[in-house]
């Protein structure tokens, strides 16, 4: 299992903004000795996981991805439910909208970016597509846990607070409070806890047991952000996430439905 985690490790350092990396900087990064790197690399070579530019002798990402992601979306579809609410919601709410959904990590968990879609506007909020989002630092990541079975929120402390803005909360009691907050409100708010100058809002969708397994948010630059757009993208999330949850074959949280007053928005 040792050997498995530090493959995902080397995985793990790919992302659209840097697809290509050589051998010395992933040995770096995941602080392996190259020949311990290599030894992986061949090894997830040999499976399809890990290609190399024959032009540059820099590693990528192989097509055996591909694969196990049209298996995942036609016997689970996800992908194929989210995006056209992201579409939605960045039209009618005018800001960035994004999809997120929780994977388990060596460091207590995480939201992986599953959708993203962006307002077609001058101003607004960027976001890398493979964006790994904390669940201590973001809208997204509070509500995740005020809807999540209850040990999440001690495998997010265990895994460390890390501060990414002066805002983020890097204590267990604050956390634990603004995850009781997002529990009594069935929605969190963020202000500038993971990137400066920005605000987001989000709501949970759930499994078929009824428990948050990701999240629906908003973001918009914090000067944007105005009484009546709040209004305006929680109306429009309610609507997505119930939307979601169904399409998923979920079902809407008792908890998440009497924090809205039972508002089943359709």
């Amino acid at each position: 299992m040792q050997t498995v985690d530090k493959a995902m490790k080397l995985l793990g350092a790919f992302t659209p903004a840097e697809p290509e990396i050589g051998l010395s900087d992933l040995a770096r990064r995941a602080g392996y000795d190259k020949a311990a790197t290599r030894r992986f690399l061949v090894a997830l070579q040999k499976h399809g996981f890990i290609e190399q530019n024959p032009a540059n002798r820099k590693y990528r990402l192989g097509a055996a991805f591909l694969h196990f992601a049209q298996v995942r979306e036609a016997t689970l579809p996800l992908a194929s439910v989210i995006a056209p609410l992201l579409e939605t919601l960045a039209e009618k709410t005018g800001e960035t909208a994004h999809a997120s959904h929780y994977s388990a990590t060596a460091s207590g968990g995480a939201l992986i970016t599953i959708g993203m879609r962006e307002p077609i506007r001058a101003t607004r909020v960027h976001m890398d597509p493979s964006e790994i989002l904390p669940l201590h630092a973001t809208a997204s990541g509070l509500v995740y846990l005020a809807f999540a079975p209850d040990a999440r929120i001690d495998e997010a402390i265990a895994g460390g607070l890390k501060a990414y803005t002066a805002h983020t909360i890097t204590s267990a009691n604050r956390l634990r409070a603004a995850v009781a907050q997002a529990r009594a409100a069935g929605h969190a708010i963020a202000g500038q806890s993971f990137e400066d100058e920005v605000t987001g809002i989000a709501m949970p969708f759930f499994d078929a047991s009824g428990a948050a397994v990701g999240a629906l948010a908003v973001a918009t630059p914090a000067s944007r952000m105005t009484d009546t757009l709040k209004a305006s993208i929680l109306s429009e999330l309610r609507r997505a996430v119930a939307t979601a949850t169904r399409g998923i074959g979920g079902v809407m949280n008792p908890d998440y439905l009497s924090a809205l007053g039972d508002r089943r928005a359709a």
